[in-house]
């Protein structure tokens, strides 16, 4: 009889009392906000760290302004290389870490000077989960908050891996990379990351695909970060519309592929498990949304997604979407945009929501 191996959470060592970190950034052309970033990391109330800088070809004043932080604090270190993209960048800096465990900080946001105490302690906490998440603050360019992420829902937290593979690999309501931290044992086993395109350009979405299937989710339900947004992102974007759906779809699918190979490496048998891209509630979301979006016919992509959320008890705006077929092209657009899009109304609910 064949052995069927079971996904399940890897061992991991336990952290010392005072453990090392790392943190990674990925700078490129970021010299209007790089300065920002190391100053959050020097204002930490934790010490035992260090900062792993890659400059991934930048042509500003970037590597500059870090060099000048280098020569006043022994823990900021610059890696200087060609340009590549971020999973190339962190490939780079991982290379060079040492820390147990690993943060992600990109370089136009910021951390909270309690970040990385926070992280250590719900590490050490739960000494079981080798992956951390948390809310983050999303802020303009100029830092004017514009609302909480995830706004509306929980993060996920315990034992994710075999729920991953009967939703077609996505777990949903992942912060960026900002909000991302790793146990080095399970980091080992991620990296390094594909630096083929697209998914060089979203490689936290790589490591929120690959981490759940070998650790436990520790979800630390604070903000300890700012997430900025002011059009220049690698994967922002100003407005949703059936082009940056479509993008979104293809990125899902890029990635689907990246985890199946990932699972094949440890076991075929785990990767003939990962169930196809099309059960995922996320890609059915999506598909709706360009159908709508594109104006192509959207009843039968409205019925399958109708279907998913009357299945789904954590489901929200229910009514919204039952009644959305009906609405104009102009006024579902209008509306999309609003739910998905940064303002200052979020912020306002946000608020709400912690006082009540």
């Amino acid at each position: 009889m064949n052995n069927i191996i079971q996904l399940a959470p890897i061992a991991l060592p336990a952290l010392s009392d005072h453990p090392m970190v790392s943190i990674l950034t990925s700078n490129y052309n970021y010299s209007a906000y790089i300065g920002q970033a190391i100053e959050s990391i020097l204002n930490q109330d934790y010490d035992q760290y260090e900062l792993i800088i890659c400059d991934d070809g930048s042509t500003d004043d970037s590597a500059r302004i870090v060099k000048d932080y280098c020569q006043k604090d022994p823990r900021i270190r610059l890696i200087e290389k060609n340009n590549g993209g971020q999973a190339s960048a962190w490939n780079m800096a991982f290379q060079t870490s040492t820390g147990e465990l690993i943060l992600f900080l990109d370089a136009d946001d910021v951390f909270y000077p309690d970040k990385i105490s926070s992280v250590v302690k719900a590490h050490q906490k739960d000494s079981a989960a080798g992956f951390g998440i948390h809310q983050v603050q999303r802020v303009n360019k100029q830092r004017r908050p514009r609302g909480v992420w995830p706004h509306a829902s929980l993060l996920p937290g315990g034992w994710c891996g075999l729920q991953m593979l009967t939703d077609g690999g996505v777990l949903s309501y992942m912060p960026p990379a900002s909000g991302l931290s790793l146990h080095r044992s399970v980091a080992a086993q991620i990296f390094p990351l594909p630096e083929s395109y697209p998914l060089t350009t979203v490689a936290d979405q790589v490591i929120t695909r690959f981490a759940p299937l070998l650790t436990c989710v520790l979800s630390i339900h604070k903000i300890l970060a700012e997430h900025r947004l002011h059009g220049a992102n690698s994967y922002g974007r100003s407005r949703v519309t059936a082009e940056t759906i479509s993008r979104e779809i293809t990125i899902c699918r890029e990635l689907w592929g990246s985890q199946h190979r990932f699972l094949d490496n440890i076991s075929p048998d785990l990767a003939s498990r990962l169930q196809p891209l099309e059960r995922s509630p996320y890609l059915i979301y999506l598909d709706y949304l360009h159908a709508r979006l594109s104006r192509s016919p959207a009843v039968a992509s409205y019925r399958r997604y109708i279907s998913n959320v009357k299945s789904n008890p954590n489901a929200r705006a229910v009514w919204f979407w039952k009644c959305s077929i009906h609405l104009p092209a102009f006024l579902f657009d209008s509306i999309i945009n609003f739910m998905c899009g940064q303002h200052i109304f979020k912020e306002v609910i946000a608020r709400f929501r912690q006082a009540v």
